[in-house]
């Protein structure tokens, strides 16, 4: 795969013009892109990425006369009301509601996407780098890039002006060119090894991802502004999606269940993450994705199929009668009648029970096992199937 030789316009922040060097809106280094037909494009394509998004920082310093870019600060979320900015008209019309898509523009990588775990608040400076954690520059971790592209669409459907809908296209051409050739996304892209080159249903990000990509492809009137070669881009994507949800279904002994946390790239076996985070099958991220596959109006059959799988595994496996506690005290199981039904968060794949990890890399079958570290600082079970069983009877009604 041959890239286009950039301009150093190019290689700065997106959202600026630099006419002094002759550059205009059009010189967008996505738009020379496609998404990749092979893993060998693909990963090429991750390093002139990577390298773009190096660039574009090294060159602002400079041109601001800094020896190092320094890092923006951290938050825990990104610094705002992500809700409110992503689905409130009449909010990203006030002047709090601008400054947030303004500052979301300095935030964009020139690969198209955004980071996690950064205040965007306030805008960045120029030469600071676009996140607070190197690994994550950008990602789709923890919401990052999706809930930054629905702001985006709220302010260019809102405001109706160029910049605010050319950084929302920006970003789909980002997240069709970060998937895999078989349907799958890393957890981060460009690509940083290790477990974020996984296919990641973790934290929701193929979940989020799912949403943008039907919501282009299916013409979602949130998204009139997208041009019609993006949305057949999108169409295409979503097909090659479903297919790999299909094919990272797991089975066990012939018999579909859910799906894994993170699944390998090529293989799409279910793989471990961080050391608490075994290979397992995870029900919180199974069942967001069930909720996605359900609200799709026209669906595969062996889309349906999935669901009924999916809905089947976690009828057999519902916990009832017990509620988990995480009200300050040390989070336990406790008794209660009217409690609703429970899931662990993972499950052993062959002996279908509970499993729970901690950071010496070990599986243990009693939450009560762990550290009281790992206990107090992951959700180890869920009523997120719950909903699932709910609209999937509702359906039926």
């Amino acid at each position: 795969m041959k890239f286009p030789q950039l301009p150093l316009c190019a290689l700065l922040f997106p959202g600026l013009l630099f006419s002094a060097s002759g550059c205009s809106a059009e010189a967008d280094p996505l738009d020379a892109l496609q998404p990749a037909r092979t893993m060998l494009e693909y990963r090429a394509m991750s390093e002139q990425l990577y390298r773009l998004d190096q660039a574009a920082v090294k060159a602002e310093a400079k041109a601001a006369g800094l020896d190092d870019s320094a890092k923006p600060k951290k938050a825990q979320r990104f610094g705002f009301d992500a809700k409110k900015a992503a689905s409130d008209s009449a909010f990203i019309a006030t002047s709090a509601g601008r400054q947030i898509a303004e500052n979301l523009l300095t935030f964009q990588t020139p690969s198209g996407g955004w980071s996690k775990r950064t205040d965007m608040g306030v805008p960045r400076p120029p030469g600071v780098q676009f996140g607070s954690e190197k690994s994550y520059v950008p990602t789709f971790d923890n919401l990052a890039t999706s809930t930054q592209f629905w702001v985006m669409a709220n302010a260019c459907t809102s405001l109706g002006e160029a910049r605010y809908c050319d950084s929302a296209t920006r970003a789909l051409k980002y997240i069709l060119i970060a998937q895999y050739p078989n349907g799958g996304w890393p957890q981060t892209f460009p690509l940083r090894g290790g477990y974020h080159d996984y296919i990641t249903y973790n934290d929701t990000v193929i979940t989020s991802l799912l949403t943008i990509v039907a919501a282009a492809a299916n013409g979602d009137p949130r998204l009139s502004f997208v041009p019609q070669a993006l949305r057949k881009q999108a169409q295409d994507s979503l097909q090659r999606a479903l297919q790999m949800v299909a094919a990272t279904q797991v089975e066990v002994q012939g018999k579909p269940t859910i799906w894994g946390a993170q699944h390998h790239a090529e293989s799409f076996a279910p793989v471990a993450a961080r050391a608490f985070e075994p290979a397992a099958l995870a029900t919180s991220e199974s069942a967001d994705l069930v909720l996605f596959l359900m609200s799709l109006e026209q669906r595969p059959a062996y889309i349906q199929k999935a669901i009924d799988g999916a809905l089947t595994w976690f009828e057999q496996h519902r916990i009832d009668g017990l509620r988990y506690r995480r009200d300050g005290k040390l989070p336990s199981l406790a008794p209660r009648e009217d409690a609703n039904p429970l899931w662990a968060r993972f499950y052993d794949i062959n002996g279908q029970r509970p499993v729970f990890g901690d950071r010496d890399g070990k599986v243990y079958f009693d939450v009560d096992e762990i550290s009281e570290e790992r206990r107090r600082g992951y959700a180890w079970y869920t009523e997120q199937p719950y909903k699932v069983i709910k609209q999937y009877r509702k359906a039926r009604e």
